[in-house]
Formats: C-alpha cells, structure tokens, sequence
C-alpha cells in the first residue's frame, strides 16, 4: 500500500466506519456518534497505512484505522463536553447538537444542557468500545495482538493523563517541562506514535523499525499540538472551525501562554486569560501581549528547529523510502497548516 493508493485506502477506511457505526437500531446515541466522525482530516488512519507500507495485509489495515479513528471521535467528543465547546470543525458539538434539539421537542434549557452531555458522553463511549472491540477482532496472531492491544491501552491511558492536566493547569503558570509532557500525553501519544506503531506492528516490521517509528511519532505529535496551540489564539475562525477565543477563556496551558507569561505586561493582560467571559477585546490585547513579548516568535522557531531535526530523523529511519516520503509530506503538513 504505498502512498499512492492511500486515498482508496481512506476511502475503505470511512467505509468501515460506517459499518461500524450502522446499526439498526436508530437510537439518537447511534447518529450521535455518526456525526461525530464527519469531517475529520483521517490524519491517524493515514499515519497508520503509510506504516504498514505496501505488503501488509490490506483488510487489516483499513479495519485498524478505522478502529482508530472511532476512538479519536471519542476522544474529541468527550473533550469538548470537558471544555464546554460549542462547535468542532464548523458544526454543533454532539453535546450542543443533542440540546438544540431537546429544547427544539419543548424541554427546558436545564434539562437540554443536561440531555445534551449525557448524549455527548454516552455517544463518545460507543465510539470508544466499538474502536477498541474492532482492533481485538483482527485477525493477528496472539503476540501482535497482544502488542496491538498494549499500545492502545498506553496511548489511551496518556490520553487520559493529558486530558486531566489540560484541565489541572489551565489558567496556571506551568513550566515548561509540564507544557512538553502535556503535549506528549494529550496528542503525541495517541494522535500520531500510536497509529505509526499500529501499522508498523501490523506490518510485522522489526524491532528497530517499530521504535524508531514511535519516536518519530511522538516528536511530530508534538509539533502538530504546537501549531494546533498557535492556531487557537491566531487561526482564522472560518478555517479552523473554532472560536479563537475558546483557548483564550479556557486559560489554556500551552507553551505560547507560558512563553507571554513570563513578560511584566502580562500582569495588564493575565486576568483575561482563563476568563470564561473575554470578549474581543481581551483576545485582541492577549495576542497582542503575545506578539510583543516574542512568545509567537518564540513558538514558531521552536516548531521550525523541530521539524529541521525531525526531517534529519525521517530521513535515517530503517523503512523504505516510499514511508519516509509519506512522512515528511505529513510532517510538512502538520507544521503549515491553517487548520
């Protein structure tokens, strides 16, 4: 499977998905979880067919990244119920979807909000099981299976590490030491050296070529989080899908916040970040703080020294040159990009 079959394989990947996600019974937790796997970019599905490369078996690749994508849905599902967001890629959350339409049947907003969450977390776990249920119905062997199942448990478990101290210390003063593991437990792990080592495992690749994958993974996951911080504060709404001042109001703890902390003015502007009631104007004096004190500039050399190294690092990995291109073109994607 090599990166020029890669958009058929995305399209058998979003139809398993559908497979999964059909069932026959139209209960509103079923189109829940539909609409939230609508409108992704398949960045971990095609993370993990680039792995597998060209010789792995094709039904099991398209059947992993499936399963992988279900629990990224889940993920970001229950994420936004944790950060109260409104909209993810332009449209209602599942939680504001389900209340809309509660108070649209004549109930009152209490019990919409409360409709609305349920809704969100109980959707957000049939992603998670049905995921999960799929990666252990592979046919594989019983120690790739062990292996599979034993990545998805440690990414999963980080995921969760990441997502409690995302909340923990928004609003704080972090260092930048838990900044750099937050990163790691929150995107890193799952979003990119999970699916690299899923397809390498599937794959049956060596050893070496397995870890040096992962360690690939997780330095790119970081990168990617990094512009993904940036894009929160300074992205384009239309193109993002989301509020620029969602992360301001969270007091999201990203490497830019701590970065433009550090500056004396950030006194005048502090107090607005992790104000769940800042409008246009504290977001307007925030990015400013942001741009004077040389966080940005900060920032974004950071991601380009980042990605100089882990361009050198792709290079050498121990896998064909047909995965190390594919690399470096999702690495360049992750970095530039406006959404």
């Amino acid at each position: 499977m090599t990166a020029v079959e890669a958009p058929s394989a995305l399209a058998e990947v979003e139809r398993r998905i559908s497979e999964l996600l059909d069932a026959a019974d139209a209960h509103t937790v079923h189109e829940a979880a539909q609409r939230a796997c609508v409108g992704g970019k398949l960045l971990r599905p095609r993370l993990l067919i680039a792995a597998a490369g060209e010789d792995a078996p094709r039904d099991l690749v398209v059947r992993a990244s499936a399963a992988i994508e279900l629990i990224h849905a889940a993920l970001l599902v229950h994420d936004d119920v944790i950060d109260h967001d409104d909209e993810r890629r332009g449209e209602p959350t599942v939680a504001s979807w389900a209340a809309r339409g509660a108070r649209s049947t004549g109930s009152s907003a209490g019990r919409a909000a409360r409709i609305g969450l349920a809704t969100a977390i109980v959707s957000g776990d049939v992603l998670l099981v049905r995921g999960v249920a799929e990666l252990a119905r592979l046919d594989l062997d019983d120690e790739p299976r062990r292996r599979v199942l034993t990545i998805v448990e440690r990414a999963m478990v980080r995921a969760a590490e990441g997502e409690h101290d995302d909340v923990v210390l928004a609003g704080g003063s972090p260092h930048e030491e838990q900044i750099e593991l937050l990163l790691e437990r929150k995107t890193a792990e799952y979003s990119f050296r999970a699916p690299l080592e899923l397809g390498a495992v599937i794959a049956g690749r060596p050893a070496e070529a397995v870890a040096a994958l992962a360690d690939v993974g997780l330095r790119m996951g970081v990168l990617y989080q990094l512009r993904d911080d940036v894009l929160g504060i300074f992205g384009d709404e239309a193109v993002t899908g989301k509020s620029a001042l969602s992360d301001i109001r969270a007091g999201a703890p990203t490497l830019l916040a701590t970065l433009a902390s550090r500056d004396p003015a950030w006194q005048r502007v502090g107090g607005d970040y992790g104000d769940p009631a800042a409008d246009a104007g504290a977001g307007s004096r925030i990015r400013h703080l942001m741009r004077a004190s040389g966080a940005l500039d900060e920032v974004e050399r950071r991601i380009a020294s980042g990605a100089d190294a882990l361009r050198t690092s792709i290079a050498r990995l121990p896998v064909e040159q047909a995965l190390r291109d594919e690399l470096a073109g999702l690495l360049e994607r992750c970095v530039e990009r406006a959404r």
